[in-house]
């Protein structure tokens, strides 16, 4: 049964439309263009969206949807002013309002009525009882690079940990970025960046492959780049090598297929893309938990779906994941993995999330 969603496409003059739309107005994102890395992974979507959701009038909606990223706007106050009489409108006739932030955004507009608030990188301390989170959107691994359906790996003597990033200061060469990396470093060490998050930045994905380096009872399967990989200032390569989008695309998931267990560590934002690039390749994930909130914890218990590190105990990683991969049969360590990559299809996909917002409102 399709969900009947209002809304107001006026209102995407000012700032950038949600993917939700993208059944209904095709796809807007200078990523998705033809021979763009991420181009195909709107496609389902495209093709199969209209079968979920349906625009209607107020009046007969189930709920209703700001059509556009409520940070991506220019200038909020404008926005807030454009959007009051659409605001209007679903708060009179107490609908629910689906509204969308973009990743990495630091607020939510929560004071709006009867709104329900998506944002990729919440705070779980912070965290209003209307805020929830929703995953990062990309093209699916196993269809784009590896051409085959999930081949499950066979549980070995060792834990096989993955990792293909940047985790400064690591692989950096001596230089200003790399003083600030190793200062924010020894600040998490000593416990400050609980104080400051917002300045944590990647010394947490450091902190924890720093604990793995050290071990002697798992087998390490890392790429560690010099280079951030994303971002205005960004550059995908590793040291001096250039390598294409693709390319490094292509050995970044690798890296995730060819492992049993992949690190996923916050960055500059309070998530981990890196997480759901895990499932969709049907690998479980270590995930460090830093004040983080998953998609659909309400319905989903990441806990029994992953190896779970508190913050606090961040330093004890290689000994968690040595006791979980000791204690794990082959059966169990097959079906998990199957099982993470049905999650990623069905909720966690670009469609899987569309057809399963209904569970929000």
């Amino acid at each position: 049964m399709k969900l009947k969603i209002f809304t107001d496409l006026e209102l995407l003059k000012f700032g950038e439309p949600v993917e939700l739309l993208i059944p209904f107005i095709g796809k807007f994102n200078e990523e998705d263009k033809p021979g763009k890395i991420m181009s195909t992974r709107f496609d389902k979507l495209i093709s199969s969206g209209r079968e979920f959701i349906e625009f209607t009038s107020a009046e007969d909606a189930e709920a209703a949807l700001l059509p556009l990223f409520y940070n991506s706007a220019h200038d909020i106050k404008v926005l807030e002013k454009a959007i009051q009489p659409f605001v209007d409108i679903v708060s009179k006739l107490n609908k629910k309002l689906l509204i969308f932030t973009g990743h990495d955004a630091p607020g939510c507009p929560t004071t709006i009525k009867n709104s329900i608030i998506f944002n990729s990188a919440v705070t779980k301390s912070a965290q209003g009882k209307n805020v929830f989170s929703y995953p990062h959107f990309f093209e699916d691994f196993l269809e784009e690079y590896l051409g085959t359906p999930l081949q499950v790996r066979q549980k070995g003597p060792k834990a096989v940990v993955g990792f293909c990033g940047y985790a400064p200061p690591l692989a950096l060469n001596l230089s200003k970025e790399k003083v600030i990396s190793i200062a924010k470093l020894g600040a998490n060490y000593l416990g400050w960046m609980k104080k400051f998050p917002s300045r944590a930045s990647h010394s947490y994905r450091a902190r924890a492959i720093i604990g793995l380096l050290r071990s002697k009872r798992i087998e390490r399967n890392f790429i560690i780049k010099s280079r951030f990989a994303f971002g205005p200032t960004g550059q995908l390569n590793s040291g001096n090598t250039e390598e294409s989008d693709t390319f490094f695309r292509r050995n970044f998931v690798n890296n995730i297929y060819g492992s049993d267990y992949v690190l996923c560590v916050r960055g500059i934002g309070n998530n981990s893309i890196r997480f759901f690039e895990a499932l969709c390749c049907g690998r479980i994930p270590i995930f460090v938990n830093t004040n983080c909130v998953l998609p659909f914890d309400h319905i989903i218990d990441w806990k029994s779906l992953c190896i779970w590190i508190e913050e606090k105990d961040i330093d004890r990683i290689d000994q968690i994941v040595f006791n979980f991969h000791q204690n794990i049969s082959n059966e169990e360590f097959i079906a998990l993995q199957l099982r993470l990559r049905a999650i990623w299809e069905e909720y966690l996909s670009p469609l899987g999330f569309l057809k399963n917002i209904k569970l929000f409102i």
